[in-house]
């Protein structure tokens, strides 16, 4: 059986290369395609600036006006793919951990059969049976098949797959009372992964309390792994959820065009396999698990919008769990099957006779990829815009949103300037880790002629160049990247604008009314503003350009007679407050910012996303200030700002030590029993 079962997963891995082309997977290039290629210089970021500091979460200032890396996002993979990055090429081990999650599920579903203790040659089948879901081409941004992995998921597809592994090995952990600690690491490493799979762990666990008998012993055993699990992802889950208030939220209904789209035609014939499997297995616990594995994904589906998650991200556990269930149709009849050992390799050839008519784009979409961002045609063009902006100028450059950035291998390419010309942006992928990201996708409305608006609770706007000015300047922006008629026109009508340099249809703007600074004193008072929704009143003061030369201070602690209300946004007094020949000099590093003033007791406005780890020597406080920047007030000439740990990470990470000292504790004490018996 061992070796029928290594025979047929060397013949999925082979299919599996038939695609995914060693050649393009090992060749030293920067991969492309939809969210990927933004994907990429974050395992650059974790192994160059945040390891050898001896982190894994840190502050970005590449994106956002800033943003807390991996605060509001998953490290696992990224971990994974710069560890490896000490011993390949970088771009070689992010190549590997994109597809990790691909290879591994076919095992983990074999697994998960093995743990429910089907026997051979059932959990082979089943591992089989991922193979029409990888393929599936229906849909290409829900996750866990092979498109959604080429789109950027590949931290989903990784969490899916163990997620699949913690379904069997929990189903026999509870029923033998063991494995506590190997479900504690398997919770642990989905939940580190991706957010929608730990989610749906719960779900899981809430199988085994349906019972009277047991539901004690269950309970128990569930406490036990769960909060094992709990302490260990205590430093990083506790400042997630601390941090939560600073976030972007991105809740939508997506709208499915078409029910094939859910139900496409290669998963037809197995879940067709497995609605016979359940009416065959009607009577046994382990069919009862599948069935409720699918009931709770649907109404999760239903329940998601409305708990702040994207729907869609829990149609995949459906879709996969009713493909591989049809494995165990096979059960009543195991008994009378002679020569068992010859049926996987019948069942691997018919799926693979299945699938292939099925794969279109696939196979196309992975060369485009992996042949990487210098194997394009337009990879000389990409190369001067990137080399032009690297010796030309400082602050932000903000560039028109247009999907003729596709040339370059994905729309997102100049997302990644901080990487590739060492100049700070304004959009990025992670839109949902920074408080700046509502005015940023305002400023893209302003400056594209298509803008891509994700935030349904925010309104935008169309391209408009004179107000944007002042928003540009005011995320210390200096140059802008043109790419369409409309928008080199009206950039031509803005005296602010000036041409720099034309690269075939990209044009570069300077933005002359701004100095490239960080810092800056400002020249009216701002107000205290006591509002219930903050995020939405600097929003609508955004949007105004007769309130932008007054900021607004959010007061958590309102009630000073300074403190204005949202109802006076109609109106914000204008008092001046700095003194003349203002002289600010100033370092930035990654994660902090140093400046001289002689402006001592003014306020000055930091251009920089603010946090709360953010800190400060020199002042009293950092004062959150519109739109979502920091705000000082010296005491002193020089000032420090630097991104440090909050209580909320110090008590995460005792917490995980204390998980880790129980894990010691456990597998220590057969040691020392035997050690020390008489």
């Amino acid at each position: 059986m061992r070796v029928v079962n290594g025979l047929i997963f060397t013949l999925i891995f082979l299919f599996f290369f038939s695609f995914f082309d060693p050649r393009l997977l090992f060749s030293v290039t920067s991969t492309t395609g939809g969210d990927t290629i933004s994907h990429f210089p974050t395992a650059v970021y974790m192994k160059n600036v945040l390891l050898p500091a001896g982190k894994i979460m840190g502050w970005d200032p590449g994106n956002y006006a800033g943003y807390p890396l991996f605060y509001h996002y998953f490290p696992l993979t990224f971990i994974f793919m710069a560890l490896l990055g000490f011993i390949i090429p970088i771009e070689v081990a992010f190549k590997i951990g994109t597809v990790l999650g691909v290879f591994l599920l076919p095992v983990c579903v074999f697994f998960a059969f093995r743990f429910l203790k089907y026997k051979f040659p059932i959990p082979i089948i089943a591992a089989c049976f991922t193979l029409p879901f990888l393929f599936m081409e229906a849909n290409s941004m829900w996750g866990g098949n092979i498109p959604s992995q080429l789109a950027g998921e590949s931290s989903y597809a990784f969490s899916f797959a163990i997620m699949l592994l913690f379904f069997g090995s929990l189903y026999d952990g509870i029923k033998n009372n063991d494995k506590i600690i190997f479900n504690a690491l398997l919770l642990f490493l989905i939940g580190f992964s991706h957010g929608f799979t730990m989610v749906f762990t719960g779900v899981i666990g809430a199988f085994f309390l349906m019972t009277k008998k047991d539901f004690v012993k269950n309970f128990l055993y569930l406490f036990r792994t769960y909060g094992l699990a709990g302490l260990f992802l205590a430093f990083w889950f506790i400042p997630f959820l601390a941090n939560m208030p600073y976030v972007t939220s991105y809740v939508t209904r997506w709208s499915i065009e078409s029910i094939w789209k859910v139900i496409p035609i290669i998963l037809i014939p197995f879940w067709a396999l497995s609605v016979v499997a359940i009416i065959l297995n009607l009577f046994d616990r382990r069919t009862y698990y599948f069935i409720y594995i699918v009931v709770a994904s649907f109404v999760l589906y239903w329940l998601a919008p409305g708990i702040g998650m994207l729907d869609i991200r829990f149609v995949p556990f459906i879709q996969l769990y009713l493909c591989v269930f049809g494995a165990a149709a096979i059960v009543p009849f195991l008994e009378k099957i002679k020569n068992k050992e010859f049926l996987p390799f019948i069942v691997f050839l018919m799926v693979i006779l299945f699938v292939m008519p099925n794969v279109t784009y696939i196979r196309g979409w992975i060369k485009w990829n992996y042949e990487g961002l210098e194997n394009k045609a337009s990879y000389p063009l990409a190369q001067k815009i990137h080399n032009y902006l690297r010796t030309n100028g400082q602050g932000r450059v903000v560039y028109e949103h247009s999907p003729s950035h596709n040339t370059f291998g994905s729309e997102r390419i100049f997302e990644n300037l901080p990487y590739y010309a060492g100049r700070e942006t304004l959009e990025g992928l992670y839109m949902q880790s920074s408080i700046s990201s509502p005015f940023i996708f305002y400023i893209q409305s302003e400056v594209s002629k298509v803008h891509s608006g994700p935030f349904p609770q925010y309104k935008y706007t169309q391209l408009n160049l004179k107000p944007a000015i002042s928003h540009l300047k005011m995320f210390n922006v200096s140059q802008y990247i043109v790419r369409s008629p409309e928008a080199k026109a009206a950039a031509a009508q803005i005296p602010e604008l000036t041409k720099e340099v034309q690269f075939d249809d990209y044009e570069i703007y300077r933005l002359t009314t701004n100095d490239g600074h960080y810092v800056e004193a400002l020249k009216y008072q701002p107000v205290l503003f006591e509002t219930k929704n903050w995020k939405r009143d600097f929003f609508e003061w955004f949007r105004r350009q007769d309130l932008l030369d007054t900021h607004l201070i959010y007061a958590k602690e309102p009630g000073s007679e300074l403190t204005l209300k949202a109802r006076d946004l109609l109106e914000l007094p204008k008092v001046e407050t700095r003194v003349a020949n203002v002289k600010i000099t100033e370092k930035m590093g990654n994660d902090w910012l140093e400046f001289t003033t002689n402006q001592i007791g003014k306020p000055h406005l930091i251009k920089i996303s603010y946090h709360p780890n953010w800190q400060v020597e020199g002042a009293n406080r950092i004062y959150l200030v519109s739109p979502s920047f920091m705000l000082v007030y010296p005491n002193q000439e020089q000032v420090r700002i630097y991104f440090g740990k909050s209580i909320y990470n110090w008590a995460g990470e005792i917490l995980s030590l204390i998980g880790l000292i129980i894990v010691l504790t456990l597998a220590l004490r057969p040691l020392a029993r035997r050690r020390f018996a008489p």
